[in-house]
């Protein structure tokens, strides 16, 4: 850019027509419709609250009204049912209800005779057929009970028999017993050195087997031949003390 282009810019900025602002400005348009939306609003619910008042009061007057009309018409309906003429209707006589009456108290008297017949009659059935019953059930239970005896008889007395042979040979194996123990002859009493030597032997035995045993795997391990390599084995003393 030069010097030139500069100089006409500011020439033609100074030529410039200048623009005055009349109206308001754009914030304060803005804060104007922030407070103007919640007025309006409070307002219209405001007036919704009046409007929905008067709206009751005419529907509770228009209820009264309402009411005030049946009132009215349940009284007209009243007093022309006062004002109707009433029919009265001619029923039997005196005598013709007398002769009702006691065709009725005959009937009723009848119908207790005859429940009162049937009410024995039922008892003396019901009694004939509880002694039957009762004379079946003694005919069966004393059955029962003589057929339960003679199996019961005869199972004791198989029981009584199995518990003879059993006793039987009880006694027999006891006596058995009793004779081999008298058979067998009493067992010595070892002395202390004879104890003694016998532990001896025992651990000569043990040692022996030890020693044996140790040969063998000795043998097996190394696959020697006993035979072609014998070795030698040390003496033992004749009283069986091992070193």
């Amino acid at each position: 850019m030069n010097a030139l282009t500069i100089a006409s810019q500011i020439i033609e900025a100074q030529n410039a027509p200048i623009e005055v602002v009349t109206g308001p400005r754009k914030a304060k348009v803005t804060a104007a419709n922030r407070i103007r939306i919640p007025s309006e609003a409070a307002a219209a619910a405001k007036g919704r609250k009046k409007r929905m008042a008067a709206e009751k009061r005419e529907a509770r007057a228009q209820a009264k009204l309402d009411r005030e009309a049946k009132k009215t018409q349940k009284a007209d309906k009243v007093n022309k049912r006062k004002t109707k003429k009433v029919n009265k209707v001619k029923g039997p006589s005196k005598r013709a209800l007398a002769k009702q009456v006691a065709a009725r108290r005959k009937s009723i008297r009848e119908a207790k005779e005859a429940h009162s017949t049937f009410k024995k009659e039922l008892k003396t059935t019901r009694r004939n057929l509880m002694t039957g019953w009762k004379e079946k059930a003694r005919a069966e239970k004393e059955m029962s009970r003589c057929v339960a005896l003679i199996f019961k008889s005869d199972e004791k007395r198989k029981k009584k028999a199995a518990k003879a042979a059993k006793k039987l040979d009880k006694e027999e194996a006891a006596a058995a017993k009793k004779a081999a123990k008298v058979a067998t002859p009493k067992r010595v009493k070892l002395t202390d050195e004879q104890k003694l030597a016998n532990k001896a032997q025992r651990a000569y035995d043990c040692e022996m087997r030890r020693r044996a045993k140790w040969l063998k795997d000795y043998t097996a391990k190394y696959d020697l031949d006993s035979r072609a390599n014998p070795i030698e084995e040390p003496e033992f003393l004749d009283d069986g003390l091992v070193c």
